[in-house]
């Protein structure tokens, strides 16, 4: 099961169907690979063996007696500041260790209902921030894994688990992904509820997928709107808008990434045009900054009070910024977002999607957990969002290509993105695993 299409969700849902494949055998085998890799990895913040084993041979009953589920005995990690019942709800924050959670989120209850096996809790940043989480690239040790959603990221990457939820508020599925070599895809806002979820900025709050490839994100996706799992690919070549914004700030190693990529693009028979945005990135980054940094300082203001001592630098120093933002500042920039919305999706309607770099370089150290800053200017427009694997840097770590599209279309950015795929090379394992 180490290799990366028998791991695959549609392989294991397809074995299972074919009863070549038992949910107890990949449960197993999720958890003997976390145990041999966790010392090393750090990804997991909870683990439920005892109860995933029950659950797997509950699943392997139903599919004695012809029952089958959407996803049924798929594996899956949810980052710990989303609600699984009789789990802990920590949200990297020491006060919290003793949280369990009483009922499911709604994403969570879905996933139950669908036959997937919620195996634990993958680590977060502290309450979803800045502040780095335990969990270790598995490219490289000293390297960070990206955040929030480090262990959903870095669990996928290692195997650990076919697929992980994350959630993004500026760049914490996108990141991950690129950073650990796997598929990270942000739907539009409010794909999902976010009831169950540990809240840091409501109106830019998403939850995500993290996967092995574009199909296997597709099926999760679809299966949790419609609990089924026959989402058609049918990708023609797309006409894309390459955004040269975020290539001029981007490191020489990712630039001609994605100037390669973009020539192997139209080489497969793509329309690739060079654009730049119509609104200024610094104007876009700022608008996000100020309603992160607010709404953050709502949601924080009374715990920061009573638990000072145990908030990350960078999280305490984000809510009392947060505070000091005067309520005039906010309204302005809620109303710059919807102007900046509409510029954005006007750009985006010429195109099938826009093709920019995921981060402006390789994973940095583990002291930080990198630049947010190609992600967050499409979490603030609240259009979905996909990274893909583009590839390896000279010093062996993973580089990343993102499509964005529309805000509503995250099934036609599906069929874009299983296209690319196709005409991108595949990423061996990470050295951490061998």
């Amino acid at each position: 099961m180490s290799d990366q299409p028998a791991f695959s969700i549609c392989g294991l849902v397809s074995q299972i169907k074919e009863r070549r494949l038992r949910a107890s055998e990949i449960v197993a085998a999720c958890l003997e690979r976390i145990e041999r890799l966790e010392p090393k990895l750090q990804a997991w913040a909870f683990l439920d063996p005892e109860g995933s084993r029950r659950e797997a041979e509950r699943l392997d009953r139903l599919a004695g007696s012809g029952t089958l589920l959407p996803l049924h005995g798929v594996p899956v990690g949810v980052k710990d500041i989303i609600d699984v019942a009789g789990m802990p709800t920590a949200a990297g924050f020491e006060p919290y260790r003793g949280r369990v959670a009483r009922e499911d989120a709604p994403i969570v209850a879905r996933l139950r209902a669908l036959g997937a096996v919620v195996l634990g809790k993958t680590h977060t940043t502290q309450f979803a921030f800045a502040d780095p989480a335990p969990t270790v690239n598995p490219w490289h040790p000293e390297r960070t894994p990206g955040g929030s959603s480090s262990g959903s990221g870095a669990a996928v990457a290692a195997r650990m688990v076919p697929f992980a939820i994350g959630s993004q508020t500026a760049g914490s599925v996108l990141r991950p992904a690129a950073y650990c070599g796997a598929v990270g895809f942000k739907p539009s806002y409010g794909w999902f509820s976010t009831s169950g979820v540990v809240p840091l900025a409501w109106s830019l709050d998403h939850l995500g997928l993290i996967a092995c490839t574009v199909q296997d994100t597709a099926l999760a996706y679809v299966a949790l709107l419609e609990q089924r799992v026959d989402f058609s690919f049918q990708p023609q070549p797309p006409r894309l808008l390459l955004l040269t914004d975020f290539l001029d700030r981007s490191e020489p190693v990712v630039r001609a990434n994605l100037l390669e990529v973009a020539q192997a693009f139209r080489a497969a028979g793509a329309t690739v045009e060079e654009r730049r945005l119509p609104v200024d990135l610094d104007l876009l980054l700022a608008v996000h900054h100020v309603l992160m940094t607010a709404e953050t300082a709502a949601v924080h203001r009374e715990n920061l009070s009573r638990y000072r001592e145990h908030y990350g630098p960078r999280l305490r120093a984000a809510v009392e910024t947060g505070l000091l933002v005067p309520a005039a500042l906010e309204l302005h920039a809620r109303r710059l977002r919807a102007r900046l919305a509409r510029v954005i999706d006007e750009l985006l309607g010429q195109a099938d999607a826009a093709l920019l770099p995921t981060v402006p370089a390789p994973a940095p150290g583990r002291e930080t957990t990198g630049d947010r800053s190609f992600q967050a200017v499409w979490t603030l427009c609240r259009v979905p969002s996909i990274s893909l694997p583009s590839g390896l840097s000279p010093d062996g770590l993973p580089l990343a290509i993102q499509l964005v599209a529309r805000q509503g279309h995250d099934r036609g950015l599906l069929q874009v993105a299983a296209w690319c795929e196709r005409a991108l090379p595949r990423l061996p394992e990470p050295p951490v695993v061998a």
